[in-house]
């Protein structure tokens, strides 16, 4: 049994790479004994070509996730950003293995203004998309300037990590032939992490079109990989980019493998079919696999979260008592240990601990008591009991969905004053129904864009609040949430934070419930696997021997 336990938040890795050159001595024959003369001279041996090296062993991970889209400028699915992640980089890039670092990309330095707002992007020289187009400002102009676009013809997505917090679209320009201006609307102390995200990644105007989201297009941008194949629920085929500018990918070819279960995929791993099982391998199917021979389980301390979203526009969770009320029933271990079978631990704030600010707000608010007295007050007893649907997707945090949806409608239905119907629908339809309003009640999940408590707080309860179907409206609310994440004072900023998480605990825009953390298994041979906070898994990195 192996069992490696990663604590990332406090420490980053120093990844090193090897490069193994071998040559075999050079011999050169004895001459054969001269023939006979009365011997015929032996012909001359055919001529053989040396036969070609075999190709490496391409990496198989295997995942129960879903693919959703692959449009940089609107998708907001943590798994299509992984895909995303291997193939296409950004001005600035993500530090594997660390909370938040940054590193050029393909800017290879930046300046930022006096007054915080303006960053000045000096483009690398000579580095080229795939297909051989050059990288240039007018190519990074129009691929940022294209998530405005985007965002007019879809709607608010994962653009609002560009459209909120620049300036205007007019405020990323041109400087020269290789610099590029982004403004930002306030001296935002996160700017950076921000620019590191999904949307501004860059991609090519000849390859992508600003007509329309490009759900299906595969042709990425510049990465250590491509995207040679893709069939949705089935397979998608990554082969390293040869003219990459960076470190080239550890291992030549990837195939990430969909399974319907992690039972499946568990089974899959310890049959060699699969070199690495990711996310989400279930608890019971994790603990199985460190007893395999063979196989490691790494566990990485996480910033995922899991709260309740309220329809704030459906009656009656219109009704801030209502939300308290029911959020009150809950008994947030109980819900870790049972629903999430152990894997999670309770959350008293939608900020995790460790985050600049974080005030457990919720903590003690645990009372059924007076969680009924709340549901009295809004006309909600045990002879008018509240009737609600609660709705999850099965598959798409992993299979303890359903289990931890049957243990908050057990907890809610013992007060004796809520009765609750359970629905679920799969990911995709479960995404949209939220947006378009139709699901008053539902379970969601949240790995950070970026690592700042704003990440947090400012883009699910700021007005309006529409991508996650909670459509939260508070002027107050608003104001604090602005206040924070211009302001560059830490010990005023923490303040406002704590503002936030108070006001949070009393209008209950959304419910914080538990904390969860990254897991991975592996069979022996499979080395440089790297998680971080983002639970975003660097393919690139990994080794197969």
């Amino acid at each position: 049994m192996k069992n490696k336990t990663l604590y990332i938040l406090l420490a980053a890795f120093v990844l090193a790479s090897m490069v193994l050159t071998a040559c075999g001595p050079s011999t050169t024959p004895e001459p054969a004994p001269a023939p006979a003369e009365t011997e015929a001279p032996a012909p001359a041996p055919a001529e053989t070509e040396a036969p070609a090296p075999e190709a490496a062993a391409p990496l198989v991970i295997g995942t129960t996730d879903s693919w959703s889209s692959f449009e940089v400028a609107w998708v907001y699915s943590f798994h299509d950003w992984e895909l995303f992640h291997q193939c296409a980089d950004g001005l600035l890039n993500n530090v594997p293995g660390t909370a938040g670092e940054v590193t050029p990309a393909l800017a290879e330095s930046y300046d930022v203004s006096e007054d915080g707002k303006t960053y000045t992007f000096h483009l690398r020289e000579g580095v080229v998309f795939p297909n051989g187009d050059p990288l240039n400002a007018d190519v990074v102009v129009w691929s940022l300037q294209r998530v405005y676009t985007i965002q007019d013809i879809e709607g608010d997505n994962a653009n609002f990590l560009v459209t909120a917090y620049v300036e205007s679209k007019d405020a990323i320009k041109k400087v020269d032939d290789m610099t590029v201006e982004v403004t930002f609307a306030e001296p935002f102390a996160f700017a950076p992490q921000l620019i590191a995200t999904n949307p501004w990644k860059i991609v090519n105007p000849n390859q992508w079109t600003d007509t329309e989201a490009n759900t299906t297009n595969t042709a990425c941008g510049i990465g250590p990989y491509t995207i040679t194949n893709f069939t949705e629920g089935e397979e998608a085929i990554f082969e390293a980019n040869p003219t990459y500018y960076g470190d080239a990918p550890k291992t030549e070819k990837v195939i990430v493998r969909y399974f319907a279960d992690s039972p499946t995929m568990a089974l899959a791993l310890k049959n060699g079919e699969i070199d690495v099982a990711w996310k989400q391998l279930a608890p019971a199917d994790m603990d199985a696999l460190q007893d395999e021979a063979g196989i490691t389980v790494e566990k990485s301390g996480g910033t995922e979260i899991r709260y309740i979203v309220w329809n704030s526009t459906t009656p009656p969770y219109d009704n801030p008592k209502v939300r308290l009320g029911l959020s009150m029933l809950l008994n947030r271990e109980e819900l870790a240990d049972l629903g999430w079978q152990g894997i999670k631990v309770p959350l008293y704030s939608m900020v995790p601990p460790g985050f600049l600010g974080h005030k457990p707000t919720f903590e003690g608010t645990e009372d059924v008591e007076g969680g009924k007295a709340l549901l009295a007050e809004a006309g909600f007893d045990e002879n008018n009991p509240l009737v609600l649907d609660l709705w999850y997707s099965p598959t798409h945090y992993g299979d303890t969905e359903a289990d931890v949806a049957a243990v908050i409608k057990q907890q809610w239905e013992a007060s004796g004053v809520v009765q609750v119907n359970l629905q679920f629908l799969e990911w995709a339809a479960y995404r949209d129904a939220g947006r378009a309003g139709e699901m008053p009640v539902s379970l969601l999940g949240w790995y950070p864009d970026y690592l700042d408590p704003d990440n947090y707080t400012n883009v699910f309860a700021h007005s309006p609040a529409a991508w996650s179907g909670s459509f939260y409206n508070n002027p107050d609310m608003d104001a604090l949430l602005d206040a924070q994440a211009a302001e560059r004072d830490e010990a005023t900023r923490i303040a406002l934070l704590e503002q936030v998480q108070d006001l949070w605990a009393t209008d209950v825009p959304f419910t914080p419930l538990v904390q969860g953390g990254l897991y991975v298994a592996y069979r022996d041979g499979i080395s440089n696997v790297v998680l971080d906070p983002l639970g975003l898994f660097h393919y690139f990195l990994i080794e197969k021997k």
